[in-house]
């Protein structure tokens, strides 16, 4: 091969790995993970607190990939953004009322590519009327005096501990923890007093000193 041949080859073969390169990087950006703003504007905080120093300011109808996300916050979902040149920060979103949409989230299936949604933050709010729920036995427990609060359909499971030195009693106690999770993997635990007519196993209970989480 002829060195103006080679030299128009290695040519082309740039010009197409360049293109490839920007195709690749194109389609890899329009399916990637993204938030759209819906209200006028956002502060970007240099970690996920509010009382954190502000980085920036996004607006409305602004898209930004989802670098990260914390959702240890009980108000709010946190996600980690690029803004100009190197610098991140994070964008709350309101759990109860949503600042930003979501697209493409890799954790949802149901939705056309490219689609923008809101994904449901909220926890699911339990409610009972009694401090004490009275009951039979273990196996008399059911979940007819809760009232929950949830848009979606969502589960109910327990455990039931035994405080063997209650600090404001001298008579040991059982408890119950509900632990609602609906369909998008929000979860509420929630704590009663539960007295029995008769006291369950041993086995079948959890030690409230020791085994008990929150």
């Amino acid at each position: 091969m002829s060195l103006k041949k080679l030299f128009w080859t290695i040519i082309v073969i740039a010009i197409l790995g360049g293109i490839g390169y920007g195709v690749f990087y194109f389609i890899k950006d329009k399916n990637a993970w993204k938030i759209e703003v819906v209200v006028d504007e956002l502060h970007v905080r240099k970690e996920h607190n509010l009382y954190e120093a502000q980085v920036g300011t996004i607006y409305k109808d602004e898209k930004y990939n989802v670098l990260e996300i914390y959702l240890d916050d009980p108000r709010y979902v946190w996600y980690k953004i690029k803004l100009s040149g190197k610098v991140y920060g994070w964008v709350a979103s309101g759990r109860n009322n949503n600042y930003v949409n979501e697209i493409n989230n890799p954790n949802v299936t149901d939705y056309d590519e490219g689609e923008s949604y809101k994904l449901d933050y909220k926890k699911p709010v339990v409610k009972f009327d009694d401090n004490v729920y009275i009951v039979y036995d273990i196996k008399s427990i059911n979940y007819d005096h809760l009232t929950i609060e949830d848009e979606s359909e969502y589960t109910i499971d327990h455990k039931i501990y035994y405080e063997e030195k209650p600090v404001d009693s001298d008579i040991p106690q059982y408890w119950i923890q509900y632990i609602v999770t609906d369909v998008a993997g929000n979860q509420t635990k929630i704590v009663q007093q539960i007295k029995f007519d008769i006291e369950p196993d041993p086995s079948e209970v959890l030690s409230f000193e020791n085994d008990f989480e929150r």
